[in-house]
């Protein structure tokens, strides 16, 4: 296709196409317009996106657990790695907070 010849009407139906694809694709991956059904739950199918922080303490979650499943089969080997993982992820929730608090503005 020669570029040289579209004119400012063209590259603006263009662009208004490719606008529309793309909200309609970005509302498809975030607001699904029919109910969830189990199935679409179990393929891991969210009807939203999780925030950072909602990962990081989903993964906390899910470490603890470990923790303690390690811990009572006492596997001291394997709680000693999780709980440096859980380490990290402490980290990163704090520093994760520590931004959010930053750009929070003045506190009352």
């Amino acid at each position: 296709m020669d570029l040289d010849n579209i004119n400012d009407k063209t590259i603006d139906m263009i662009t208004d196409a490719v606008i529309k694809k793309m909200l309609y694709k970005f509302k498809q991956e975030i607001h699904h317009t029919t109910p969830m059904s189990i199935g679409d739950l179990m393929k891991g199918y969210m009807p939203f996106r999780e925030s950072p922080e909602e990962f990081l303490l989903a993964e906390m979650a899910r470490l603890h657990t470990l923790l303690a499943l390690y811990e009572g089969q006492e596997e001291f080997m394997k709680a000693a790695i999780i709980k440096r993982r859980l380490e990290i992820v402490q980290t990163k929730l704090d520093n994760l907070n520590d931004t959010d608090e930053s750009d929070a503005g003045p506190q009352i």
